[in-house]
């Protein structure tokens, strides 16, 4: 059996690749699929930017890779982008062909929209600034199927705390109840019995990133990285956990200090502009792109213009959309964006909109091959959670769904065609015997929340912000220190990552070193305990090693 953690886009996608396989899946996942919650699908359902795939006139897949490695400002794989560009554009077709709602113009073509960074429109979007909402439907659909079919295993509202070792490699799974009655059992989908300790051939963690670490920012609250540090006290290598992405433009007006909000950064690439506390437009400065340059350029060109003057202000102008347009034009093309700003009693179609960064994306992750194979026989990640160099220093617009549907995918079919790795004649009496050790501290992970939430957010927002120095992450680092739990473990492994990279390079700006360093254009890697060895592994070796900074 394998189980995959997690119901985003890499975790349907990996489900459903597994399953066509033919192997037997586990889906496990904090929310209910198919829910009216649209938080539940994690930070997939909350996407408004739209899936980039080379698919229009004039395009390729190898300008879209082009376009990948430059964003990544040295340090994106070339061999995983050009795999994102050519499987994700034959994906994007095969998803278009199973149903998927691409929005399309007036006379029936893809409407393919531009974005910062991309040379061409390649932009697909469904329900106009609803694609994430709209894919995630779309994939839970084609994923229930399987569960009435009786093909998948549905397990809702549970999450894994721990993960389970035997010779090395992981065997299985505690899920959240085993913390309350370890011999307890539930009522899994369809009356049957679902005990809370699993053994699974494979485990695919799907979990999402850890950009909700930041008090301000896009994600929902439970982006904290447990699954990154899952994987870390299992003994996996962890990859670029310095580089977090802030989307430049999330809304800033009063009772939007912390929900992040985002003014998808297709309003800019439809052609609003930036404006400074004077008015000014002040993009046009800080790169030839304006607007539409990279995310990690356009993050900082904002935060130093709202800390100018001793504190300034930042409007994002969509009014020209609106004119060029006709009257409409942005509550039809951006319905959920018009809905936010209302109500906060703000009108977009005639003043600008108060705008800030927020943490976003998250780069870093367990370190992975192009399969989602991790360093620990047994364990693939995909998705945010993972790390395959495909995204360098400085995440591309829009390639974040298309990353969950080629590597979800990927690494679903690869767990399911791997040799299982078994207890010898173990069963799940004896498992359940090693869920103490496991499930409360030893070797297994911290207290969920911390004992300090207040002091870790704030140490987070103070240390490991858009700028950092050495001084800041030093004084981070010694909060996290004092505080327990998962957010300050994964915390602190950020700081330590961050301090190692002494450069500015896309996402990861210190200003205490304000240059690139041409001899750091290489990924970060790290072990959670210093000097520990990874496992050997009994496939293949990965496609590239990584050298630690």
């Amino acid at each position: 059996m394998i189980c995959v953690v997690g119901s985003g886009v890499a975790g349907l996608s990996a489900t459903l690749a597994a399953c066509d396989a033919g192997a037997e899946v586990l889906l496990v996942t904090p929310g209910r699929l198919g829910g009216a919650d649209p938080a539940a699908g994690g930070s997939t359902a909350l996407a408004q930017g739209g899936i980039a795939a080379a698919l229009g006139p004039g395009d390729a897949p190898a300008d879209h890779a082009a376009d990948t490695v430059a964003a990544g400002c040295g340090l994106t794989d070339g061999e995983a982008a050009a795999l994102l560009a050519t499987a994700g554009a034959a994906a994007v077709r095969s998803l278009i062909a199973d149903g998927f709602a691409a929005d399309r113009d007036a006379r029936g073509r893809l409407a393919l929209g531009l974005e910062a960074a991309h040379g061409r429109p390649r932009i697909v979007h469904a329900g106009e600034d609803r694609s994430g909402a709209v894919l995630h439907a779309h994939l839970g659909r084609r994923v229930l199927e399987r569960v009435r079919e009786g093909r998948v295993e549905l397990q809702e509202e549970r999450t894994v705390v721990s993960l389970l070792a035997e010779a090395g490699a992981v065997v299985g799974i505690v899920l959240s109840d085993a913390e309350e009655c370890v011999a307890r059992t539930v009522r899994g989908a369809g009356g049957r019995v679902a005990p809370a300790v699993r053994r699974v051939d494979a485990v695919v963690l799907a979990t999402g990133g850890y950009a909700a670490l930041h008090p301000r920012t896009s994600n929902p609250a439970g982006s904290r990285g447990e699954g990154i540090v899952l994987a870390a006290r299992a003994g996996a290598a962890l990859a670029d956990l310095e580089l977090v992405q802030f989307h430049p433009t999330a809304l800033a007006a009063p009772g939007a200090e912390t929900d992040g909000f985002l003014v998808s950064e297709a309003v800019r690439g439809a052609g609003a502009v930036l404006l400074d506390r004077r008015g000014r437009r002040f993009m046009r400065s800080a790169h030839p792109a304006a607007e539409l340059a990279p995310r990690d350029v356009v993050s900082v060109a904002v935060h130093r213009a709202l800390r100018a003057d001793g504190g300034g202000s930042v409007r994002l102008d969509a009014t020209p959309i609106e004119r060029e347009g006709g009257p409409g034009t942005l509550a039809r093309r951006f319905p959920r964006i018009t809905a936010a700003t209302r109500a906060l009693g703000l009108d977009w179609a005639r003043e600008p909109v108060p705008v800030a960064p927020a943490a976003h994306y998250t780069m870093g992750g367990v370190a992975t091959d192009l399969d989602g194979r991790s360093s620990v026989p047994g364990l693939y990640a995909a998705g945010e959670v993972a790390a395959t160099g495909v995204h360098g220093a400085n995440r591309l617009a829009s390639n974040s769904l298309l990353e969950g549907l080629v590597f979800g995918a990927r690494a679903g079919a690869a767990a399911a065609r791997s040799e299982p790795w078994r207890l010898r004649g173990a069963g799940v009496s004896e498992l359940l015997a090693r869920v103490e050790p496991f499930a409360r501290g030893g070797d297994g992970p911290p207290d969920r929340r911390s004992a300090d939430p207040d002091a870790v957010a704030g140490a987070v927002a103070s240390g490991l912000g858009i700028e950092r120095d050495a001084e800041g992450l030093r004084a981070a680092a010694a909060v996290f220190a004092r505080c327990s739990g998962t957010e300050a473990a994964l915390a602190a492994l950020v700081a330590a990552a961050a301090l190692a990279r002494t450069e500015s390079r896309g996402a990861h700006r210190r200003s205490d070193h304000p240059h690139a360093d041409p001899a750091q254009a290489r990924r970060s890697a790290l072990l959670l305990a210093p000097g520990r060895p990874v496992p050997a592994h009994p496939d293949p070796e990965p496609t590239r090693s990584l050298a630690p900074c």
